[in-house]
């Protein structure tokens, strides 16, 4: 089922939603935990296209996607979000719903204000563990300072980072010193 937003009509997109409900709340509806992606408000996703495989569990957005919510933006050319398969026996039915995890694909941009940019080709997401792993020719930027390697690794509950190198290409950190206050 394909469908392009901006040509549906009004009433058939708001069936959509009611339809999508459960999905499009559980993305909003991460709690703070120890573990996972915290975010209390609501992520708001943009992008030309919507495709909804129930069976699949998963979501998919194509074109110009801009997912937002308070702490961060991802801008990327498509962006797909798996639900967990079935809830095991210490899991209840509510976190059926609940996401696994996001890959974002095509010129991923992550802005986290305060916190810096990255860029790849690739961004998965993964829920549980509240990290993000970046491939494809990854960077990130954090005022004038940049690292770049094979595979950068940003746990986004512990305020860390590993970047990986390979053969082909070593990690490369750019940081510039800071002044010192009072000078």
């Amino acid at each position: 089922m394909r469908i392009l937003l901006s040509i549906f009509p009004f009433s058939v997109t708001i069936f959509l939603v009611f339809l999508l409900n459960s999905q499009i709340n559980s993305l909003g509806e991460v709690k703070k935990t120890s573990k996972g992606i915290s975010s209390e408000g609501p992520i708001i996703i943009h992008s030309d296209n919507l495709e909804v495989d129930q069976q699949k569990r998963l979501i998919i957005f194509e074109g110009k996607v801009k997912a937002r919510r308070e702490d961060m933006v991802v801008d990327c050319q498509k962006m797909i979000v798996y639900y967990l398969e079935n809830p095991t026996k210490n899991e209840s039915a509510m976190d059926a719903g609940r996401i696994d995890k996001i890959i974002a694909l095509g010129d991923v941009v992550i802005n986290r204000p305060g916190r810096g940019v990255a860029r790849a080709g690739k961004a998965v997401f993964y829920q549980n563990e509240g990290k993000v792993v970046l491939t494809e020719n990854p960077f990130v930027q954090q005022g004038p300072d940049l690292v770049e390697g094979q595979r950068i690794i940003i746990f986004l509950n512990e305020n860390r980072s590993i970047i990986e190198g390979s053969e082909t290409k070593r990690v490369k950190a750019t940081i510039f010193p800071k002044e010192e206050k009072g000078r």
